[in-house]
Parts: structure tokens; C-alpha cells; sequence
């Protein structure tokens, strides 16, 4: 199996498009494999083949998350928290394409690699490559129930404020262009691995 990766960029979205294909003469790729074992299966290769996508696509979004952590201080369940994503996929006589759009929200500076010291100056840094700096006139605050933040005054006066935000998850996608090939690599490899699986699942009857 043969695959292409790209990844359409906008400030507050990402899109990553995985192309699986079957190898050369289609006699021994896992599609056409499925196809071939599930034919008296009324739409079981179909099943099969929607099932392990489903689960390749989960892969990826799991894999973007991980691979923005290696250049930027963000939990993985920050990063899931301020993303969401929509999977589509097309197939077609020359194989199939798995697109995964991320929709992303600017994440609370709070959320990176902050301190407060006990002199209340907050410091703070958002790359892993970079080094905290000191943000002055910024402050921690408790707003409404429950949101907590990294804080600046518009004006002289005590209101209104201002939260500090970092950059959008898609923007932190975009700025390293080995993410889309990773992601990519572990949506074809999570399909292979699942596909007999759901091929077996459809062949005993467990997937409905």
C-alpha cells in the first residue's frame, strides 16, 4: 500500500489528507484483499473497511496531539480540549482518501509553561525551544465559576482585562511540516493493523 499526505493550513484550521491506495496491480492490497474475502457478504468489505478507518482516523488525531507536545509545553488533553475534529473519507476505483479537519481554539496562556513567583511576576514560555520570559503587568485571575487565566489591563483602569492567549492548535500543526507525514504514516499503519481484525469481525457475524 502506497500513500500521499498533505495538509491545508488556515489560521484556526488544519486539514490533513491521507491517499491510501492498493499496491501495484491491486492482486495484493488490503482493500482489494477485503473486497475478495468478504464478497458473499452483502457490504462486508464495506464494513470492514469503514470500521478500520474509523479506528486509523482516531490514530491520527491521537498522533497529532503527541506530536505538536514535542515542540510546545501543551497537555495532551489540553490540546484534544481546545481541538475538534471531523473525519471524512472517499472511496473510490483507485483507492481511498482519509481526511481529518481540525478546527482549533487559541489556547490560555495558562495552559503552557507558566509560574507565578512570589514576587508576582509571571513568567511564561510556549516552545520548548524557547526560554520563559517575564510578562509584565500580567497577573493570574479567577473569572466567572470556574476559568482560570493569565491576565492584562486594557487600560489605567481596573477594567476591563484582557486574557493572554497562546497560539490556536492548528497553528501549532502548521508550524512543523513533519506533522501531517506523521500522522499520515499512522493513519495507513493503524489501518493495516486493524483491517483483519474487521475483516474476521464481519466474516463471524460480531460486526453488525
Amino acid at each position: 500500500m502506497s500513500d500521499v499526505y498533505s495538509m491545508t493550513r488556515s489560521q484556526n484550521h488544519a486539514g490533513i489528507t491521507t491517499f491510501l491506495t492498493d499496491d501495484i496491480g491491486g492482486s495484493t492490497g488490503s482493500v482489494k484483499r477485503a473486497e475478495l474475502l468478504l464478497a458473499g457478504i452483502p457490504h462486508g468489505a464495506e464494513k470492514a473497511i469503514g470500521s478500520a478507518i474509523k479506528r486509523a482516523a482516531i490514530s491520527g488525531e491521537a498522533m497529532a496531539a503527541r506530536k505538536v507536545r514535542d515542540f510546545y509545553y501543551i497537555k495532551a488533553g489540553d490540546f484534544k480540549k481546545y481541538t475538534k475534529s471531523k473525519r471524512h473519507v472517499v472511496s473510490t476505483s483507485g483507492g481511498t482518501e482519509v481526511d481529518i479537519l481540525f478546527q482549533g481554539y487559541h489556547v490560555p496562556l495558562l495552559r503552557f509553561d507558566t509560574t507565578v513567583g512570589a514576587d508576582g511576576l509571571v513568567r511564561a514560555r510556549v516552545k520548548k525551544s524557547s526560554t520563559a520570559q517575564v510578562l509584565n503587568h500580567v497577573f493570574r485571575q479567577k473569572v466567572g465559576h470556574d476559568h482560570i487565566g493569565l491576565f492584562e489591563r486594557i487600560t489605567q483602569k481596573r477594567f476591563p482585562i484582557e486574557e493572554k492567549l497562546g497560539p490556536s492548535t492548528p497553528q501549532m500543526m502548521e508550524a512543523n511540516d513533519d506533522v501531517a507525514e506523521a500522522i499520515g504514516e499512522k493513519v495507513r499503519e493503524t489501518f493495516e493493523q486493524r483491517l483483519d481484525h474487521e475483516i474476521l469481525a464481519v466474516m463471524n457475524g460480531w460486526r453488525k
